[in-house]
């Protein structure tokens, strides 16, 4: 009998836990009009993926840019109308203060309840962010009036497995920029339409 609990407790052991679903949460500047936005730029970040996986880093630009760009938008290399910056909990919680997120936050612009002990949660003293490991967080900032109008968050883009991280790390940009054309407006959604009825 003990030899069979024995086993029994083995063979639980080895089974693997199921991988956790991802989710995807939009905060948005309601305020804001999105489809006034003709330009963008990317910049990079102390806490992006450059260090920690070019390859990935590289995931994370090409999607975007390919996106915005897909959905008439261009990319600039100055004065752009917005900036577009992402942050990634690859190992372990991850904490942005407001000097790291170089920008303010706009008066129309009012965190999710998601904020308060779930994927992230807000510090209001200290001014501090914390995000849970394997979450990549997706900043669209105003330039000219310097504050965030677009943030989206995806858990469960990464893990510590480097062979399964490429694939997820794309499906849940994918969910998240689906979201920014709800944002963006019909324009970008008919331009895709378009382009896809072209190709068939």
């Amino acid at each position: 009998m003990r030899a069979i609990r024995t086993l029994t407790l083995v063979l639980l052991c080895c089974v693997a836990p199921p991988a956790a679903a991802q989710k995807i949460f939009i905060d948005h500047d309601n305020a804001t009009a999105f489809s006034e936005y003709k330009t963008f730029q990317m910049r990079e970040t102390p806490k992006d993926l450059r260090r920690v996986s070019p390859k990935l880093h590289d995931t994370v630009v090409q999607k975007i840019t390919e996106y915005l760009i897909e959905g008439s938008m261009s990319p600039v290399t100055s004065d752009p109308d917005v900036y577009i910056t992402y942050y990634a909990a690859f190992i372990g919680d991850m904490r942005l203060g407001l000097s790291d997120l170089d920008y303010a936050y706009g008066k129309g612009f009012t965190p999710g309840s998601y904020w308060e002990g779930g994927v992230g949660t807000r510090q209001v003293t200290k001014k501090e962010f914390t995000f849970k490991e394997g979450t990549v967080v997706v900043d669209v900032w105003d330039r000219e009036r310097g504050i965030l109008v677009w943030r989206g968050m995806a858990t469960s883009a990464l893990n510590r497995d480097y062979h399964k991280n490429e694939v997820k790390l794309a499906k849940a940009l994918d969910k998240m920029l689906k979201r920014w054309d709800k944002m963006y407006g019909g324009r970008a959604r008919a331009i895709r339409k378009l382009k896809d009825d072209q190709g068939d």
